[in-house]
């Protein structure tokens, strides 16, 4: 999201901040030399996935994952000037990948209840959960609009059952945002939702597939997975225009979302936190 530098800081204060975050960096965002760095082209070894989500925990608990974003939903609160030293500091360094990605972290900011931001979006920000997008499926290819994995309400639950393929995930994924018909009779653009799906939950279940690199790409199989409606990101029904959203900030950065869209978000937003 846009932010703008805050004139009224002064330098002494950005110098001493910068000081802080280099020396939290140089103590913390450094690989133990026991732990090998794989070449290109090479897997991560376990040991080197586990201190990636460890380190991405530390930098989460600091809100320095998205240092500008909301402390309400996880991020540092912090001004423009401020993230950009954190953000230049950590591209100093020669770091893992931590699967965060701004493709899911915005449309959620954009599109998830409020409740699933001070949950969900901020569990993310604080590096608690590794997190996977499953809309492939090998039938369909990039057309998400004729995904075929359902989601059938049973009460206060979803059965979901299907199978997304092609999935990357460079760390053990916790939670999957699972795209899934909710409505076959709905209009065309309103039958799909995006779910959040326990990775761990019974009926849910991961097998690697070796593509380009191995341990990278996975099959997630869904069979009568029983999840809460309460899992529903956003609106039901809305799972299309979500995920074409995250498709297209994948492709094209955050750039792909209007600045006058930007705008319109982020100062509904100030209101709604009381800012």
């Amino acid at each position: 999201m846009t932010t703008q530098p805050d004139k009224s800081i002064r330098h002494e204060d950005l110098q001493e901040f910068f000081l802080t975050v280099r020396e939290w960096m140089d103590e913390n965002a450094v690989i133990p030399a026991n732990i090998p760095i794989p070449s290109y082209g090479k897997p991560m070894s376990d040991e080197l996935k586990q201190w990636a989500v460890q380190f991405r925990r530390k930098l989460g608990a600091m809100g320095w994952i998205a240092p500008d974003w909301p402390t309400e939903y996880g991020g540092g609160g912090l001004t423009h000037d401020h993230a950009t030293i954190v953000r230049r500091e950590m591209s100093r360094r020669k770091l893992p990948p931590i699967q965060v990605s701004l493709m899911t972290t915005v449309a959620l900011r954009m599109f998830a209840s409020e409740e699933h931001k001070r949950t969900i979006l901020a569990s993310i920000l604080r590096g608690e959960v590794t997190t996977v997008n499953a809309f492939n499926e090998v039938k369909h290819g990039s057309d998400i609009g004729a995904n075929e994995t359902s989601a059938v309400r049973d009460g206060d639950d979803f059965l979901i059952t299907g199978q997304k393929d092609y999935i990357t995930s460079l760390l053990p994924p916790d939670l999957i945002f699972c795209l899934a018909l909710t409505n076959p009779d709905a209009p065309e653009n309103q039958r799909f939702s995006i779910i959040a799906v326990d990775a761990k939950a019974p009926g849910v279940s991961m097998k690697a597939e070796s593509l380009l690199i191995p341990g990278r790409e996975f099959k997630f199989f869904f069979t009568d997975a029983q999840v809460s409606t309460t899992q529903v990101i956003g609106e039901e029904g809305r799972g299309i225009e979500i995920a074409q959203l995250m498709v297209g900030i994948e492709r094209e950065g955050i750039q792909s979302i209007p600045l006058n869209v930007q705008k319109e978000f982020e100062d509904k937003e100030t209101e709604q936190l009381g800012r």
